[in-house]
């Protein structure tokens, strides 16, 4: 199976946006499109951001096993399903799961090779600001997603990296090089830290 990359985040710490982004950069990998119930937003497109489908047909997913993790979130349901990754990983292609700290935690437990990485914020404050400059959701809804990302944060030492998405350019960046680093066979990043040791050594 090609690599798997799970990308989680609270809610408003840019972990979409980062997604979109390094699937546009990387020819080689490729978003697998998760399954919800909950309702679509203005900006999000059917098939392409979330297949989106009513809580019968979830279950019904649920019940033939289809689902390599599925969570509740905010009274939503979510799902990856097995099937969205191995039709990627068929392509030669490796695969990015944009997916909450339980998904992580789930997927980590089937797949204990998938490389987890969380996204954090620099504050709670900013959090915040950018909840609200999403302008889709109401207060009592903030508060919400508020109080359960203080929660959501205490799972980023789970994860395998995590990064500070702060300035949106060097997030990217730092992303992208986890992913190139990742995808760098063993031999060749064992030999490059060796040359490195060395060239320090001359250089002391």
């Amino acid at each position: 199976m090609r690599k798997i990359f799970i990308i989680s985040a609270p809610s408003g710490a840019g972990k979409t946006s980062l997604v979109r982004e390094v699937c546009k950069n990387l020819s080689f990998i490729r978003p697998a499109v998760s399954f919800t119930t909950r309702k679509i937003r203005d900006s999000e497109i059917d098939t392409k951001d979330y297949f989106f489908i009513d809580k019968d047909k979830f279950a019904d997913k649920i019940n033939k096993k289809e689902f390599l993790e599925h969570q509740t979130v905010y009274g939503n349901l979510y799902g990856t399903t097995l099937d969205s990754i191995s039709t990627i990983s068929e392509q030669g292609l490796d695969v990015i799961l944009e997916i909450d700290y339980k998904g992580m935690l789930a997927v980590k437990e089937v797949i204990p090779e998938a490389i987890s990485i969380y996204i954090i914020p620099p504050s709670i404050e900013i959090l915040r600001s950018r909840l609200k400059n999403r302008d889709e959701d109401t207060e009592s809804v903030i508060e919400t997603r508020m109080e359960s990302s203080l929660k959501e944060l205490e799972y980023a030492k789970y994860a395998d990296f995590t990064l500070i998405n702060d300035n949106f350019n060097l997030a990217l960046n730092s992303l992208i090089g986890i992913i190139l680093f990742k995808k760098t066979p063993e031999k060749y990043v064992k030999s490059y830290i060796h040359d490195l040791i060395s060239l320090n050594k001359l250089i002391v």
